[in-house]
């Protein structure tokens, strides 16, 4: 009885120990992460994420007590979900996707692991709202296509093409940044924005000239869309040129 005694004493603390060593690991373990296909290209600079589309939906997945951090790729092709526990795609994931009229796929082991290899590496991946760095890029990109075309068929000449260029620029850095639902995005897109580049446009060089650089602009911008496919945003009637 002495020596089941004895042993109980020094078993007992030994299996404690090892308990708190097995929910020690548990604790220090790499969290749950989540790897989502998802269409939100960016149709003004196809090779970058959209940041006006992907930030509310990232703002409100980071919302969510079950979710720890949720990442856009460079490209916009795929949404990273770390969770604070375990993964929760029906409960969370999807409902946020639907509410924001984003269609998902979410990847298997194999299909994640590239992306594993990159995931929160500095310009390859965006946290909530550091996507605001792509819609600063997609700024600069939409005041590049804004006077390409004019200046390219001579509507404007190349002092013009600055000063509309420059100012194009930081509107678009100031309005793509701006918390938006996708509705309200693809009606300004439709709406405010070609109206504000008109205005930028006949302040330098009137209407008649500008009248012409928008429409060269606009058929432009729609070509490029049906080359790359840029404009095949799922559940939206969004503007290849301005988002």
């Amino acid at each position: 009885m002495k020596r089941i005694a004895l042993l109980t004493t020094i078993i007992l603390p030994l299996l404690v120990v090892a308990g708190f060593i097995v929910n020690d690991k548990a604790k220090t373990g790499e969290p749950s992460v989540t790897f989502y296909r998802t269409p939100l290209v960016c149709n003004a600079a196809p090779d970058i994420g959209c940041g006006s589309r992907s930030k509310p939906i990232l703002l409100e997945l980071e919302k969510n007590p079950a979710v720890k951090e949720a990442w856009l790729n460079r490209p916009g092709t795929i949404i990273a979900i770390v969770w604070k526990d375990k993964a929760q795609t029906k409960n969370v994931a999807e409902q946020i996707f639907d509410e924001n009229n984003v269609s998902f796929k979410e990847l298997n082991e194999k299909e994640t692991a590239p992306y594993r290899k990159t995931f929160r590496k500095e310009n390859l991946w965006y946290r909530g709202a550091d996507v605001d760095m792509l819609s600063r890029e997609e700024a600069s990109t939409i005041a590049e296509s804004s006077v390409k075309f004019a200046l390219k068929n001579n509507l404007i000449n190349t002092d013009e093409s600055k000063k509309i260029r420059a100012e194009v620029e930081a509107y678009f850095k100031e309005e793509l940044v701006k918390l938006r639902t996708n509705e309200q995005l693809n009606e300004d897109s439709q709406n405010k924005f070609k109206e504000a580049l008109y205005n930028i446009a006949e302040k330098y060089i009137g209407k008649e000239r500008t009248e012409k650089a928008m429409e060269l602009y606009q058929k432009n911008c729609e070509k490029q869309c049906k080359k790359d496919g840029s404009c095949a945003t799922p559940g939206t009637k969004s503007d290849c040129c301005h988002h």
